[in-house]
């Protein structure tokens, strides 16, 4: 794959994967987009959520949760597994590179 950091790229990629009698391996018209409403609070802890008492399916995290999460995540069928990457960041927490920019705990970057 050429730029896991990027979704379009990821997405491109996705389109490519064929099944074994060469047709699309995945129907991505038939794909849905959610959106999720999350709102800052800082009493809630680091590369944690909550639901949002105040927005119904929305949900609460602290500021550096929000600032270090993606914007974009793809699931394919019910799981996260397909594009799982874990990776240790150097304050020793472990994180699944698929959802985060930054490290949710400590802010650094996040390099593959």
């Amino acid at each position: 794959m050429k730029d896991l950091k990027n979704p379009n790229s990821l997405l491109e990629e996705i389109k490519k994967i064929q099944n074994h009698i060469e047709q699309p391996n995945f129907d991505l018209a038939e794909r849905e987009d959610i959106q999720v409403k999350i709102r800052v609070d800082e009493k809630i802890s680091p590369a944690m959520f909550k639901p949002d008492p105040l927005i119904p399916g929305g949900y609460i995290a602290n500021s550096l949760t929000v600032r270090a999460m993606r914007a974009d995540i793809f699931v394919l069928g019910d799981s996260f597994e397909d594009f799982e990457t874990n990776i240790e960041c150097g304050c020793g927490k472990t994180l699944d590179a698929q959802f985060w920019k930054l490290c949710p705990y400590c802010a650094k970057e996040i390099s593959l």
